[in-house]
């Protein structure tokens, strides 16, 4: 990795939890301190109570609540004021254009804040034949690798913005749900 994608990546991992259902299920993912006071984003398959445990870069375990869930749109908000961490910057997605370098920070496989980087392949609505439901939902489109454990993590520009929460892999391609659609759902939390 380049010296100043990895100088990003450590910036952003300052931001990025590790997230576990509170109620004792199995499960985890990764979890982006969004703004300050505690309001983190991650993915809504991630948290399947309404109490989850949020795990500090620095290893403290916060207990936090899940306070909205689109599982259509695969968000879920969640509080924890204790955690004391520091916000993200974001990014719009539509102004980058494909072949933009982008990276992924998650903990798959329990690997904890592995980066994975790609280039951006799109931002908007899927191929025909690949639509996920019956609502057409925009996506970031990267070529960068996800796996268990990296749902809920940002997906950043070079310098370290995140344009979108890293949701799932799609025929080989990693989709991650907008930050401006992020940012339209956390209006009023």
């Amino acid at each position: 990795m380049t010296g100043f994608l990895s100088a990003a990546a450590e910036r952003l991992r300052a931001s990025v939890a590790r997230i576990l259902n509170g109620d004792g299920s199995d499960g985890s993912g990764a979890a982006i301190a969004w703004r300050s006071g505690g309001v983190f984003v991650t993915s809504a398959h991630v948290v399947r109570s309404s109490n989850v445990n949020v795990m500090t870069p620095d290893g403290r375990q916060i207990r936090g609540e899940v306070v909205a869930r689109d599982v259509h749109r695969d968000i879920a908000i969640v509080r924890a004021p204790a955690a004391k961490m520091p916000p993200v910057q974001t990014a719009n997605p539509d102004v980058l254009r494909p072949g933009s370098l982008v990276f992924a920070i998650g903990h798959p496989f329990g690997v904890v804040e592995a980066v994975s980087a790609g280039v951006l392949q799109a931002v908007g609505w899927l191929p025909e034949g690949l639509e996920l439901g019956r609502q057409r939902l925009r996506w970031v489109q990267a070529d960068v690798r996800l796996a268990p454990g990296n749902s809920g993590g940002p997906l950043a520009d070079s310098e370290g913005r995140v344009i979108g929460v890293s949701a799932m892999i799609l025929a080989g391609l990693a989709l991650a749900v907008p930050a401006t659609d992020v940012e339209a759902m956390l209006v009023g939390v």
